[in-house]
């Protein structure tokens, strides 16, 4: 108990700065962590991540509001289709057993990540981004539907597929994107979380796990989101793309060798 209680903050710490760097929230390493260190079902694991991502999320988003990098055009498309997205993902969630979703969850960051790698690579001369305006189509909305139903089944932010479609696909600035992506990753995460958490019976040690995984994913949030403030929006993209690639990766080696 000792050694998780010790292990649970640092760790919140470290997903909460990638994910305030990144724009991603950091999710599917915590998901990785609740599964197979933890044992924990996909629900749960979910449940837990997502509440984490709140945390990282409102710390995160009071520096990036402070220096302007939010755009609430595209805050709000996010927010709405997200949460509805959320919604018919954490149902599909309950009905996916945990074996099955071990199996296919690190295809997800893995085929964001790499499709997020080619862009980088092929857009490397790009020296300007354009920021979003108040013309964003139907398909912004429909990515936002499409994050919130991975990330309510997968307990990962919304991040990895808006923040690559709108970098990558309709090339925007990176900063302005992750910035928005994590404040509207507030509401859809506690929202999520509390669909997953509130439908299961959970011991008490796991509830004790809460506040450990809020404090370390605020102290991780907060050094984040001031390092992405002064780091090149080119140098961010690739970094984002690279914790995907890596935390696909990662969960396709576990699950193969356990």
């Amino acid at each position: 108990m000792l050694a998780i209680l010790i292990i649970l903050p640092l760790f919140a710490m470290f997903i909460a700065f990638i994910g305030n760097m990144s724009g991603i929230g950091g999710g599917a390493l915590l998901v990785l962590f609740f599964l197979y260190y933890m044992g924990l079902s996909s629900v749960s694991a979910g449940g837990l991540s997502l509440i984490t991502i709140a945390t990282s999320s409102i710390i995160g988003s009071y520096s990036n509001i402070k220096h302007g990098f939010v755009n609430g055009y595209l805050f709000k498309i996010l927010l709405i289709t997200g949460l509805m997205g959320v919604l018919l993902g954490s149902l599909l969630s309950f009905v996916v057993p945990t074996a099955i979703f071990k199996g296919v969850f690190g295809f997800i960051p893995l085929s964001i990540g790499t499709f997020s790698l080619i862009s980088v690579i092929r857009q490397r001369n790009i020296k300007n981004y354009p920021k979003p305006g108040k013309n964003l189509g139907k398909d912004v909305s429909f990515i936002g539907l499409l994050a919130g139903i991975i990330s309510g089944f997968t307990g990962m932010g919304i991040g990895g597929i808006t923040g690559t479609y709108m970098t990558a696909v309709r090339k925007m600035n990176p900063k302005i994107i992750f910035s928005t992506i994590i404040l509207a990753m507030i509401i859809t995460s506690v929202f999520g979380g509390l669909l997953h958490l509130g439908t299961i019976s959970f011991s008490e040690n796991t509830l004790f796990y809460i506040p450990f995984l809020i404090i370390g994913a605020a102290i991780g949030a907060f050094i984040g989101a001031r390092v992405s403030g002064v780091i090149k929006s080119k140098n961010l993209r690739l970094f984002q793309s690279l914790v995907i690639i890596f935390t696909g990766i990662l969960a396709i080696s576990i699950y193969l060798l356990i």
